[in-house]
């Protein structure tokens, strides 16, 4: 394993005991992206970079839910979360550019908070797409620079310190979308328009 990606599992690990607190402000976000996947009870729902299952909160009963991530505290952290909701989740230990899942396989992929912090974006979203099934729709919550403009003067400064620490803050999520065979459905900017909740769906 690379240097960069020790860092990148040690510093997940580092902050496995206090994310839920420090993921708290970004709950209205989180929610309103599980709104636009509209999970049903009968879906196959993957949720990628699961960390310590925030999401299945807003997951429905019956949902046949999969959730991944590349920390094993993460994933067993899910796990507890999951058995205190009663809700039936696979939980796996694994990489979001490798998804270990055939073809088609879900119906629902929700990537919230991920594109930002992984090294390779195209290729998460390549392996969504690639396990999605052909009427499947996927859901993105991440910080973003709006299409069309430039990182502000701010984010170019904090970026290499924030990319060291947590997150990318200057990446735009049409580029990572273009070379894969999804593309952008709804959009909208939410906590102050600097992070924003898109679906996908394939092209």
């Amino acid at each position: 394993m690379s240097l960069t990606g020790w860092w990148r599992r040690a510093r997940w690990r580092l902050y496995a005991p206090v994310y839920d607190r420090l993921a708290s402000p970004f709950e209205r976000g989180r929610r309103r992206a599980v709104e636009r996947l509209s999970p049903t009870p009968g879906d196959r729902i993957l949720l990628v970079g699961c960390g310590t299952g925030l999401d299945l909160e807003h997951m429905p009963d019956g949902a046949s839910i999969t959730a991944i991530d590349v920390v094993p505290e993460n994933a067993r952290r899910t796990a507890e979360r999951a058995e205190a909701l009663d809700l039936d989740v696979e939980t796996r230990v694994a990489d979001a550019e490798d998804l270990p899942f055939a073809d088609a396989s879900f119906d629902a992929v929700a990537l919230h908070l991920l594109l930002a912090v992984v090294p390779d974006p195209e290729a998460v979203l390549a392996e969504t797409a690639r396990v999605l099934a052909s009427d499947g729709r996927v859901s993105v919550f991440d910080k973003f620079v709006p299409e069309g403009t430039t990182p502000s003067l701010g984010r170019r400064a904090v970026n290499p310190v924030a990319r060291l620490l947590f997150s990318d803050v200057t990446r735009k999520l049409e580029p990572m979308v273009a070379g894969t065979p999804l593309t952008v459905g709804t959009r909208e900017w939410v906590l102050g328009g600097f992070y924003s909740v898109a679906t996908l769906e394939p092209a």
